[in-house]
């Protein structure tokens, strides 16, 4: 049975050092702008979601035409800016997670092809080991660690006796 080769697809070295400089350029506009969060720091912050940005463009809205009802602890300047950057930001999100998920996908893809690949040269060492073919049992016994649930059969050599 053959295995079928899900994906071909390679990079050059110049498309990976595209890539790498895009990356790059991504990273140097951004730092000292955002910020990461641990875990339990991102359960602690409230939510803005589609379901309540609406709500918060008529509070930031009612903040500017009517300062006066304002609390005093509140910054409506830094507030909109912070609405605003977050609204900019969105759909700049939106495409990098796109190519986030198209580069797993395709990493996911390209590891079964290699995980499948290998299984297959596994099982084939390891019945040629049993055969007895020369050279194949230093292999399976190095292989065969990759399963260590599994009993490795000793693979008998006709040299040791």
């Amino acid at each position: 049975m053959a295995i079928e080769n899900l994906l071909s697809v390679t990079l050059t070295q110049e498309e990976l050092t595209q890539l790498d400089e895009n990356i790059k350029a991504i990273n140097n506009v951004l730092s000292g702008k955002c910020i990461s969060l641990t875990p339990d720091e991102r359960q602690s912050y409230a939510r803005l979601g589609d379901g309540n940005t609406n709500w918060s463009r008529k509070v930031i809205k009612y903040m500017g035409d009517q300062p006066e009802f304002t609390p005093s602890f509140v910054d409506p300047g830094e507030t909109m800016a912070d609405f605003e950057t977050r609204e900019a930001l969105i759909p700049r999100f939106r495409k990098l997670e796109a190519i986030m998920d198209m580069i797993d996908d395709t990493m996911l893809v390209l590891g079964s092809d290699v995980y499948e690949s290998n299984l297959a040269y596994y099982q084939n060492i390891k019945l040629l080991a049993n055969q007895n073919v020369n050279g194949t049992k230093a292999i399976y016994e190095d292989l065969a660690s990759q399963f260590p649930g599994g009993r490795p059969r000793k693979v008998s050599n006709p040299d040791d006796n």
